[in-house]
Protein backbone atom coordinates (compact mmCIF):
# COMPACT_ATOMS: atom_id res chain seq x y z
CA UNK A 1 0.00 0.00 0.00
CA UNK A 2 1.63 3.44 -0.80
CA UNK A 3 1.18 4.66 2.90
CA UNK A 4 4.75 6.79 3.09
CA UNK A 5 5.84 7.20 6.86
CA UNK A 6 7.48 10.18 6.99
CA UNK A 7 9.62 10.77 10.18
CA UNK A 8 8.35 14.15 10.23
CA UNK A 9 4.59 13.60 9.26
CA UNK A 10 2.18 16.53 8.65
CA UNK A 11 0.52 19.03 10.44
CA UNK A 12 -2.38 20.38 8.76
CA UNK A 13 -3.88 21.22 5.78
CA UNK A 14 -2.65 23.42 2.98
CA UNK A 15 -4.80 26.45 2.70
CA UNK A 16 -8.04 25.13 0.26
CA UNK A 17 -10.84 27.24 -1.31
CA UNK A 18 -13.14 28.56 0.97
CA UNK A 19 -15.23 25.74 2.90
CA UNK A 20 -17.56 25.77 5.85
CA UNK A 21 -15.94 26.80 9.36
CA UNK A 22 -17.67 28.04 12.40
CA UNK A 23 -16.45 31.56 13.74
CA UNK A 24 -14.19 31.58 16.31
CA UNK A 25 -14.59 32.88 19.92
CA UNK A 26 -12.52 35.81 19.57
CA UNK A 27 -9.11 34.50 18.90
CA UNK A 28 -6.23 36.81 19.05
CA UNK A 29 -5.39 38.97 16.08
CA UNK A 30 -2.39 37.43 14.18
CA UNK A 31 0.45 39.79 15.14
CA UNK A 32 -0.70 39.06 19.29
CA UNK A 33 -0.61 35.10 17.84
CA UNK A 34 2.64 34.99 16.91
CA UNK A 35 4.21 37.06 19.56
CA UNK A 36 3.07 34.72 22.07
CA UNK A 37 3.45 31.74 20.69
CA UNK A 38 6.90 31.95 19.75
CA UNK A 39 8.15 33.88 22.82
CA UNK A 40 6.22 30.48 24.69
CA UNK A 41 8.60 28.55 22.42
CA UNK A 42 11.79 30.44 23.14
CA UNK A 43 10.59 29.60 27.07
CA UNK A 44 10.40 26.28 26.29
CA UNK A 45 13.60 26.00 24.99
CA UNK A 46 12.82 25.94 21.31
CA UNK A 47 14.91 28.05 18.99
CA UNK A 48 12.69 28.95 15.90
CA UNK A 49 14.46 31.60 14.60
CA UNK A 50 12.64 35.03 14.06
CA UNK A 51 9.22 35.72 14.15
CA UNK A 52 7.29 33.91 11.58
CA UNK A 53 4.94 34.47 8.58
CA UNK A 54 1.37 32.87 10.42
CA UNK A 55 -1.50 32.09 8.08
CA UNK A 56 -5.10 30.91 9.11
CA UNK A 57 -5.50 27.28 7.31
CA UNK A 58 -9.24 26.90 5.79
CA UNK A 59 -11.88 23.99 7.48
CA UNK A 60 -12.24 22.54 10.34
CA UNK A 61 -15.52 22.46 12.09
CA UNK A 62 -14.42 22.71 16.10
CA UNK A 63 -10.97 23.93 15.73
CA UNK A 64 -8.89 26.61 14.60
CA UNK A 65 -5.47 25.95 12.92
CA UNK A 66 -2.60 28.00 12.04
CA UNK A 67 0.48 27.71 10.05
CA UNK A 68 3.59 29.25 11.28
CA UNK A 69 6.38 29.50 9.34
CA UNK A 70 9.90 30.65 10.45
CA UNK A 71 13.50 30.62 9.53
CA UNK A 72 14.41 27.07 10.64
CA UNK A 73 10.59 25.61 11.23
CA UNK A 74 7.25 25.04 9.97
CA UNK A 75 4.38 24.69 12.31
CA UNK A 76 1.04 24.07 12.57
CA UNK A 77 -0.76 25.11 15.83
CA UNK A 78 -4.19 23.99 16.26
CA UNK A 79 -6.45 25.13 19.15
CA UNK A 80 -10.41 24.59 19.94
CA UNK A 81 -12.71 27.50 18.97
CA UNK A 82 -14.18 28.36 22.08
CA UNK A 83 -11.74 30.44 24.09
CA UNK A 84 -12.34 28.46 27.25
CA UNK A 85 -11.93 24.63 28.10
CA UNK A 86 -10.88 22.06 25.16
CA UNK A 87 -7.49 20.94 27.46
CA UNK A 88 -8.71 17.36 27.85
CA UNK A 89 -9.47 17.35 24.32
CA UNK A 90 -6.26 19.12 22.90
CA UNK A 91 -3.95 16.47 25.22
CA UNK A 92 -6.03 13.22 24.20
CA UNK A 93 -4.92 14.20 20.55
CA UNK A 94 -1.86 15.14 21.33
CA UNK A 95 -0.95 12.02 23.18
CA UNK A 96 -2.74 9.63 20.74
CA UNK A 97 -0.88 10.69 17.79
CA UNK A 98 2.31 10.92 19.72
CA UNK A 99 1.59 7.47 20.45
CA UNK A 100 0.88 6.52 16.79
CA UNK A 101 3.61 7.96 14.99
CA UNK A 102 5.88 4.54 15.59
CA UNK A 103 3.07 3.02 13.71
CA UNK A 104 1.17 5.43 11.30
CA UNK A 105 1.81 8.36 9.09
CA UNK A 106 0.52 10.92 11.65
CA UNK A 107 1.57 14.59 12.45
CA UNK A 108 4.22 14.93 14.32
CA UNK A 109 3.97 16.09 18.01
CA UNK A 110 5.98 19.05 19.56
CA UNK A 111 4.63 20.74 22.13
CA UNK A 112 1.13 20.98 24.03
CA UNK A 113 0.27 23.88 26.02
CA UNK A 114 -2.24 23.94 28.85
CA UNK A 115 -2.54 27.93 29.49
CA UNK A 116 -4.94 29.75 27.06
CA UNK A 117 -3.28 33.03 27.27
CA UNK A 118 -0.80 32.19 25.14
CA UNK A 119 -3.17 31.67 21.75
CA UNK A 120 -6.37 32.06 23.62
CA UNK A 121 -7.17 28.58 24.19
CA UNK A 122 -5.10 25.22 24.83
CA UNK A 123 -3.34 23.95 21.81
CA UNK A 124 -0.66 21.90 20.44
CA UNK A 125 2.51 22.69 17.28
CA UNK A 126 3.10 20.21 14.91
CA UNK A 127 5.15 19.70 11.88
CA UNK A 128 4.07 21.10 8.89
CA UNK A 129 4.32 18.34 6.15
CA UNK A 130 3.95 19.59 2.15
CA UNK A 131 1.66 17.98 -0.09
CA UNK A 132 -1.76 17.71 -1.53
CA UNK A 133 -5.27 18.26 0.87
CA UNK A 134 -8.09 17.42 -1.78
CA UNK A 135 -10.78 20.39 -1.88
CA UNK A 136 -14.35 20.11 -2.01
CA UNK A 137 -14.59 19.57 -5.95
CA UNK A 138 -10.80 18.86 -6.62
CA UNK A 139 -8.09 17.55 -5.94
CA UNK A 140 -6.17 20.63 -4.74
CA UNK A 141 -4.12 22.23 -7.55
CA UNK A 142 -3.30 18.35 -9.19
CA UNK A 143 -5.19 17.44 -12.29
CA UNK A 144 -5.63 13.38 -11.67
CA UNK A 145 -6.13 11.03 -14.41
CA UNK A 146 -8.70 8.08 -13.96
CA UNK A 147 -6.19 5.96 -13.09
CA UNK A 148 -3.91 8.04 -10.64
CA UNK A 149 -8.04 8.48 -9.12
CA UNK A 150 -8.48 5.35 -8.68
CA UNK A 151 -5.53 4.51 -7.28
CA UNK A 152 -5.69 7.74 -4.46
CA UNK A 153 -9.00 5.88 -3.55
CA UNK A 154 -7.31 2.45 -3.33
CA UNK A 155 -4.53 3.52 -0.88
CA UNK A 156 -7.30 5.94 0.43
CA UNK A 157 -9.33 2.52 1.64
CA UNK A 158 -6.19 0.38 2.42
CA UNK A 159 -4.41 3.29 4.69
CA UNK A 160 -8.12 3.04 6.43
CA UNK A 161 -7.43 -0.99 6.58
CA UNK A 162 -3.95 -0.46 8.22
CA UNK A 163 -5.52 1.86 10.64
CA UNK A 164 -7.95 -1.24 11.96
CA UNK A 165 -5.64 -3.65 12.00
CA UNK A 166 -2.85 -1.51 14.47
CA UNK A 167 -2.89 -3.30 18.04
CA UNK A 168 -4.42 -0.77 20.40
CA UNK A 169 -2.70 -2.08 23.19
CA UNK A 170 0.77 -1.30 21.65
CA UNK A 171 0.14 2.34 21.59
CA UNK A 172 0.32 2.00 25.82
CA UNK A 173 -2.63 4.75 26.23
CA UNK A 174 -4.71 4.45 28.96
CA UNK A 175 -8.76 4.80 28.86
CA UNK A 176 -8.23 8.32 29.18
CA UNK A 177 -7.15 8.64 25.86
CA UNK A 178 -8.85 5.51 24.50
CA UNK A 179 -11.51 4.23 26.37
CA UNK A 180 -12.49 0.41 25.96
CA UNK A 181 -15.47 0.09 23.32
CA UNK A 182 -18.68 -1.69 24.46
CA UNK A 183 -22.20 -1.68 24.02
CA UNK A 184 -23.40 0.08 26.66
CA UNK A 185 -21.03 3.02 25.94
CA UNK A 186 -22.25 3.34 22.21
CA UNK A 187 -25.58 3.28 23.89
CA UNK A 188 -24.64 5.85 26.33
CA UNK A 189 -23.07 7.69 23.07
CA UNK A 190 -26.00 7.41 20.86
CA UNK A 191 -28.49 8.41 24.11
CA UNK A 192 -26.37 11.52 23.78
CA UNK A 193 -26.44 12.45 20.35
CA UNK A 194 -30.20 12.02 20.40
CA UNK A 195 -30.36 14.56 23.44
CA UNK A 196 -28.08 16.87 21.27
CA UNK A 197 -30.38 16.30 18.44
CA UNK A 198 -33.19 17.50 20.49
CA UNK A 199 -31.67 20.80 21.87
CA UNK A 200 -31.00 21.29 18.16
CA UNK A 201 -33.63 21.12 16.17
CA UNK A 202 -35.49 23.48 14.49
CA UNK A 203 -38.47 23.70 12.87
CA UNK A 204 -36.62 23.73 8.99
CA UNK A 205 -35.30 19.99 10.11
CA UNK A 206 -37.01 16.57 10.43
CA UNK A 207 -36.95 14.93 14.07
CA UNK A 208 -34.44 12.14 13.78
CA UNK A 209 -35.44 11.29 17.20
CA UNK A 210 -37.24 7.54 15.45
CA UNK A 211 -33.73 7.54 13.76
CA UNK A 212 -31.80 7.38 17.15
CA UNK A 213 -34.05 5.12 18.90
CA UNK A 214 -33.79 2.57 16.13
CA UNK A 215 -29.79 3.08 16.58
CA UNK A 216 -30.10 2.51 20.21
CA UNK A 217 -32.20 -0.31 20.58
CA UNK A 218 -30.49 -2.53 18.03
CA UNK A 219 -26.27 -1.93 19.01
CA UNK A 220 -24.99 -4.63 18.71
CA UNK A 221 -23.56 -6.69 21.43
CA UNK A 222 -20.32 -7.36 19.80
CA UNK A 223 -17.78 -4.47 19.92
CA UNK A 224 -14.48 -4.66 18.82
CA UNK A 225 -11.86 -3.10 19.81
CA UNK A 226 -10.16 -1.52 16.71
CA UNK A 227 -8.87 2.11 16.61
CA UNK A 228 -11.20 4.08 14.79
CA UNK A 229 -10.57 8.16 12.56
CA UNK A 230 -14.35 8.48 12.60
CA UNK A 231 -14.15 11.49 10.66
CA UNK A 232 -12.05 9.49 7.38
CA UNK A 233 -12.81 11.55 4.02
CA UNK A 234 -10.42 12.24 1.58
CA UNK A 235 -9.65 15.84 2.87
CA UNK A 236 -8.63 14.94 6.09
CA UNK A 237 -5.45 13.01 4.24
CA UNK A 238 -2.19 14.58 2.84
CA UNK A 239 -0.92 13.20 -0.62
CA UNK A 240 2.38 13.17 -2.26
CA UNK A 241 3.01 16.57 -4.44
CA UNK A 242 4.88 14.30 -6.86
CA UNK A 243 2.50 11.29 -6.81
CA UNK A 244 -0.74 12.27 -6.10
CA UNK A 245 -2.45 8.99 -5.09
CA UNK A 246 0.64 8.26 -2.44
CA UNK A 247 -0.45 9.26 1.53
CA UNK A 248 2.01 11.45 2.91
CA UNK A 249 -0.25 11.78 6.30
CA UNK A 250 -3.37 11.66 7.70
CA UNK A 251 -4.63 14.48 9.69
CA UNK A 252 -7.84 15.21 12.31
CA UNK A 253 -7.91 12.79 15.04
CA UNK A 254 -10.33 14.93 17.01
CA UNK A 255 -13.05 12.03 16.79
CA UNK A 256 -10.79 8.70 17.02
CA UNK A 257 -11.52 6.03 19.59
CA UNK A 258 -12.26 2.09 19.43
CA UNK A 259 -15.16 0.31 18.29
CA UNK A 260 -16.19 -1.54 15.56
CA UNK A 261 -14.53 -1.30 12.00
CA UNK A 262 -17.96 -0.88 10.31
CA UNK A 263 -18.43 2.27 12.24
CA UNK A 264 -15.71 3.88 10.21
CA UNK A 265 -17.12 2.41 7.20
CA UNK A 266 -20.24 3.89 7.65
CA UNK A 267 -19.18 7.28 8.03
CA UNK A 268 -16.87 6.96 5.00
CA UNK A 269 -19.84 6.01 2.98
CA UNK A 270 -22.14 9.15 4.59
CA UNK A 271 -19.47 11.61 2.56
CA UNK A 272 -19.11 9.69 -0.29
CA UNK A 273 -20.82 11.64 -3.18
CA UNK A 274 -20.97 9.98 -6.70
CA UNK A 275 -21.57 11.85 -9.80
CA UNK A 276 -25.50 10.56 -10.67
CA UNK A 277 -26.42 11.39 -6.51
CA UNK A 278 -28.96 14.41 -6.22
CA UNK A 279 -28.33 17.71 -7.18
CA UNK A 280 -28.35 18.42 -3.22
CA UNK A 281 -26.17 16.14 -1.85
CA UNK A 282 -23.63 17.41 -4.59
CA UNK A 283 -24.39 21.03 -3.58
CA UNK A 284 -22.87 20.16 0.10
CA UNK A 285 -19.97 17.68 -0.94
CA UNK A 286 -16.95 17.79 1.08
CA UNK A 287 -14.40 15.98 -0.99
CA UNK A 288 -13.82 15.50 -4.66
CA UNK A 289 -15.13 11.70 -4.76
CA UNK A 290 -17.34 12.76 -8.03
CA UNK A 291 -13.87 12.52 -10.05
CA UNK A 292 -13.38 10.34 -12.56
CA UNK A 293 -11.99 6.90 -11.98
CA UNK A 294 -13.40 7.70 -8.39
CA UNK A 295 -14.97 4.30 -7.35
CA UNK A 296 -18.95 4.33 -6.54
CA UNK A 297 -20.06 3.51 -2.91
CA UNK A 298 -20.86 0.33 -3.75
CA UNK A 299 -17.35 -0.56 -4.71
CA UNK A 300 -15.58 0.54 -1.99
CA UNK A 301 -17.79 -1.44 0.04
CA UNK A 302 -16.77 -4.60 -1.96
CA UNK A 303 -13.60 -3.81 -1.81
CA UNK A 304 -13.54 -3.17 2.34
CA UNK A 305 -15.06 -6.22 2.91
CA UNK A 306 -12.73 -8.47 0.26
CA UNK A 307 -9.55 -6.83 2.20
CA UNK A 308 -10.63 -7.00 5.86
CA UNK A 309 -12.82 -10.78 5.19
CA UNK A 310 -15.07 -8.69 7.86
CA UNK A 311 -18.75 -10.06 8.24
CA UNK A 312 -21.25 -7.97 6.90
CA UNK A 313 -23.93 -8.92 9.55
CA UNK A 314 -24.09 -5.23 11.30
CA UNK A 315 -23.56 -3.59 7.95
CA UNK A 316 -27.30 -2.22 7.27
CA UNK A 317 -26.76 -1.09 11.28
CA UNK A 318 -23.39 0.89 10.55
CA UNK A 319 -24.87 2.38 7.33
CA UNK A 320 -27.61 4.00 9.48
CA UNK A 321 -25.38 4.78 12.25
CA UNK A 322 -23.25 7.23 9.27
CA UNK A 323 -26.10 8.48 8.55
CA UNK A 324 -27.30 9.83 11.39
CA UNK A 325 -23.66 11.26 12.75
CA UNK A 326 -24.05 13.33 9.68
CA UNK A 327 -27.42 14.55 9.98
CA UNK A 328 -26.52 15.93 13.32
CA UNK A 329 -23.82 17.35 11.88
CA UNK A 330 -25.13 18.87 8.87
CA UNK A 331 -28.43 19.74 11.99
CA UNK A 332 -25.81 22.09 13.99
CA UNK A 333 -24.11 23.82 11.31
CA UNK A 334 -27.79 24.65 9.87
CA UNK A 335 -28.35 26.24 13.26
CA UNK A 336 -25.42 28.14 14.11
CA UNK A 337 -24.98 29.57 10.65
CA UNK A 338 -28.11 29.71 8.66
CA UNK A 339 -30.30 30.38 11.66
CA UNK A 340 -27.71 32.40 13.94
CA UNK A 341 -26.12 33.95 11.55
CA UNK A 342 -22.99 32.72 11.14
CA UNK A 343 -19.78 33.54 8.86
CA UNK A 344 -20.67 30.23 6.14
CA UNK A 345 -24.65 31.62 6.29
CA UNK A 346 -24.98 31.89 2.45
CA UNK A 347 -23.50 28.17 2.19
CA UNK A 348 -25.88 26.60 4.69
CA UNK A 349 -29.00 28.52 4.36
CA UNK A 350 -30.61 25.64 2.08
CA UNK A 351 -28.98 22.72 3.70
CA UNK A 352 -32.11 22.09 5.45
CA UNK A 353 -33.67 20.58 2.70
CA UNK A 354 -30.36 18.12 2.70
CA UNK A 355 -31.02 17.20 6.02
CA UNK A 356 -34.92 16.36 5.10
CA UNK A 357 -33.84 14.47 1.93
CA UNK A 358 -30.74 12.42 3.46
CA UNK A 359 -33.41 11.44 6.71
CA UNK A 360 -35.71 9.97 4.25
CA UNK A 361 -33.13 8.05 2.74
CA UNK A 362 -31.57 6.95 6.42
CA UNK A 363 -35.54 5.68 7.08
CA UNK A 364 -35.52 4.01 3.51
CA UNK A 365 -32.42 1.96 4.72
CA UNK A 366 -33.70 1.42 8.26
CA UNK A 367 -37.05 -0.31 6.46
CA UNK A 368 -35.20 -2.32 4.45
CA UNK A 369 -32.56 -3.22 7.81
Amino acid sequence: MAVVPYPNPLACAQPVEPAPRIAAASPPQDAVLAATVTRWLREQGIDVGGWPQLQRLAGGMSHLTYRLRYDTHDLVLRRPLQAHGGLQRMRREFLLQTALAAHYPVPAMLRLCADPAVAGAPFYLMAHVPGLVPRRRSFADAALSADQARQACANFLDALIQLHRIDPRALGLGDAVLAPPSAHHLRKLLIHWLGRHVRLKTWHTPDLRATGQWLIDRVPARQPACLLHNDWRLDNLVFDRDCPSRIRAVLDWEFAGLGDPLMDLGIVLSYWIEPGDHPLMRRYQWQPSHLPGMPSRDELVERYFAVTGCSDRDWTYYQVFGWFRYLLALQELHLRHAIQGGEEKAFFTGVWALIHYLHWKCRALMRRG
